[in-house]
């Protein structure tokens, strides 16, 4: 019996869980060994921290991104312009280095 049951810690709450295998059951071995699981209060707390600190970040990366777009279509103009004042000549074409 002692080769088909296994126990581990849980990961979330660090009650002690046995598993059979042959049967394919698991329970919880030891309930009041619950120490060192997180309380709800202080994981909506971290949770509403993270959600505030994403956020910003966000935030940030999308002004980034704007400002990345304007300085785009302000090059875009100014090469605009330069072909404007340029009409004159062509560009050169690569068969012509002859």
């Amino acid at each position: 019996m002692a080769d088909t049951v296994f126990t581990f810690p849980c990961p979330c709450c660090n009650k002690l869980i046995e598993v059979d295998v042959r049967s394919g059951k698991a329970r919880a071995a030891r309930p009041e060994e619950a120490k060192g699981g997180r309380d709800l209060d202080q994981m909506l707390k971290d949770h509403g921290r993270d959600r505030q600190r994403l956020g910003d970040l966000f935030s940030s990366a999308q002004d980034l991104e704007q400002k990345r777009g304007e300085r785009l279509e302000e090059q875009l103009r100014r090469a605009k312009e330069e072909a404007k004042k340029d009409k004159d000549s062509r560009p050169r074409n690569p068969f012509d280095m002859e």
